[in-house]
């Protein structure tokens, strides 16, 4: 009876130590992807503001040189460029 108890007692603490190991593995590798995953979204919400940001700055600098072309064009081609090229978007 003495060396079937040491058989599953060793037995045992063999599975036991597999699965604490696996444990410990599954924890550690479960944390890794969470950090890539947040490092990622990271990327992406950067990536998409600098996107955002550079768009805003073409469309004002657009509009800033419109803005100029048009002050220093005389009144009467405004008003020439207005009648021809204004159309009232409904």
């Amino acid at each position: 009876m003495g060396t079937i108890e040491l058989v599953l007692s060793g037995l045992l603490a063999f599975v036991l130590a597999v699965l604490g190991a696996f444990g410990i593995g599954r924890s550690g590798g479960k944390r890794d992807a969470e950090q890539k995953a947040e490092a990622k979204r990271i990327d992406e919400y950067i990536q998409a503001t600098t996107a955002v940001t550079e768009k805003r700055i073409e469309a004002s600098k657009g509009a800033a040189d419109v803005q100029q072309s048009v002050n220093r064009m005389p009144d009467d081609d405004v008003d020439r460029e207005l009648r021809q090229n204004f159309t009232r978007k409904t």
